[in-house]
């Protein structure tokens, strides 16, 4: 006799079949996937002082049309302006003498251009690009060179390193930035925080250093209050990091998974999500008078030093126009 069409028999050895089955998806989810192994006291890195070694850096390709006169090149003229600002105008230049100002330049610039940059006082690195997975892609214009910033990583000639975008203007002098604590001091990975640290991804070092500026295009672009809030992700304009071969390694392993970041803001979306909030590298927030994106007047009367904008394109007319001034001195500086 049997019970729903099975024998006692039959029924046994369903029932051994599905334990068997569970054991199988059981050991074959929780064991036999890889599983993150942290290496004690990966990468560490030290507290810095007012001794250690630190820069300040931007980035520079070859532009849309590498032909073109270097008067319309406007990250060219961008670039020398920043370069200006930062090593020679009285108002704005560093205190410390010893801050080299670093220009990275993608293979596709000129070589003219890098030779001027060099007569205005940048240190101008040449680096080769970030290979880069299929997947990766947008529609902006030399989408690739934007993560041959990435190269910054590798200078570890460096303990630490602010990036800046060209199109900078600079209010008042900025490399008090290394005398931050939370600069300074390396921050320690949140390896208890399991479940963001993946398996696919390289080691991640013991501590590391991120901070940056809350990007104000989401907290009300141009009408953003001030002071700005903090927003969950940072504007990649103006970051500061500690250079490291592993965590360059870290960075480019991200990259070698499917859409584990949306490509479509480029260098940006990866260094939100490596050093998302809440990651184990949680990126850390710098004072709103260091920076702002989408500035206003109020930015400027508040007292905030470096205001990111494409000046040649949009942006307050009052600020433009002391960008558009700064670089007249630059030009006239630079002609003497």
């Amino acid at each position: 006799m049997t019970i729903c069409g099975i024998a006692p028999g039959g029924r046994r050895l369903l029932r051994i079949f599905l334990l068997v089955a569970i054991l199988t998806f059981t050991y074959l989810y929780f064991f036999s996937r890889p599983h993150y192994n942290q290496i004690p006291n990966y990468a560490p890195l030290r507290k810095t002082d007012s001794s250690s070694k630190v820069a300040i850096a931007t980035f520079l390709s070859g532009g849309e049309d590498p032909s073109a006169p270097v008067e319309d090149d406007f990250y060219f003229q961008a670039a020398r302006t920043l370069t200006y600002q930062l090593l020679h105008d009285p108002k704005t230049r560093s205190k410390r003498a010893d801050i080299p100002f670093l220009v990275i330049c993608t293979q596709s610039v000129d070589i003219s251009r890098i030779e001027r940059l060099k007569l205005d006082g940048a240190t101008v690195h040449v680096v080769d690009d970030v290979p880069l997975p299929f997947w990766i892609s947008t529609g902006v214009t030399r989408w690739k060179d934007q993560f041959t910033k990435l190269r910054i990583f590798e200078m570890v000639e460096y303990e630490r390193v602010l990036f800046i975008d060209a199109d900078t203007l600079i209010v008042e002098p900025i490399d008090g930035i290394f005398d931050e604590l939370m600069v300074q001091t390396p921050m320690t990975t949140l390896l208890h925080r399991t479940s963001e640290v993946k398996s696919d991804e390289k080691p991640l070092p013991i501590n590391y250093s991120f901070a940056a500026r809350s990007d104000n295009a989401f907290s009300g672009e141009r009408d953003h209050p001030f002071p700005p809030p903090p927003t969950e992700s940072f504007s990649a304009g103006f970051w500061l990091a500690a250079p490291s071969r592993e965590m360059y390694d870290y960075l480019t392993s991200v990259m070698q998974n499917w859409r584990r970041f949306n490509p479509h803001t480029m260098e940006q979306s990866l260094l939100n999500y490596a050093f998302r909030r809440n990651g184990p590298m949680p990126w850390y927030e710098l004072g709103w008078q260091w920076s702002a994106t989408w500035p206003s007047m109020r930015d400027f009367e508040g007292g905030v030093k470096t205001l990111h904008e494409k000046w040649d394109r949009t942006g307050p007319e009052e600020l433009g126009e002391k960008w558009q001034r700064v670089k007249s001195e630059m030009e006239t500086f630079q002609q003497k």
